[in-house]
């Protein structure tokens, strides 16, 4: 996947992770390319500055938040550990 330059996470996303047949809760950081939301897990260094590395794109109508302000949102689905 091509992501923008400068990307920048925006707020944490809470979600649950299937990984070796147990459900964790993890809190990963979440940004937002044309208006789909990613769970980003892990950051590399690119040519441009950091780009993810492992993420999940997750469903925009399970991803909620407590209010207009917060910082932190809920996935209310499940997703399973990315292949690498």
């Amino acid at each position: 996947m091509k992501w923008p330059e400068n990307l920048q996470p925006k707020a944490r996303v809470c979600h649950p992770l299937n990984s070796g047949g147990n459900t964790w809760l993890r809190e990963s950081d979440l940004v937002f390319v044309k208006e789909r939301p990613y769970a980003v897990l892990q950051w590399s260094r690119g040519e441009t500055g950091d780009v993810p590395d492992v993420w999940l794109e997750l469903k925009g109508d399970l991803l909620k938040r407590d209010g207009p302000d917060a910082q932190v949102y809920r996935y209310e689905g499940e997703l399973d550990e990315p292949l690498q």
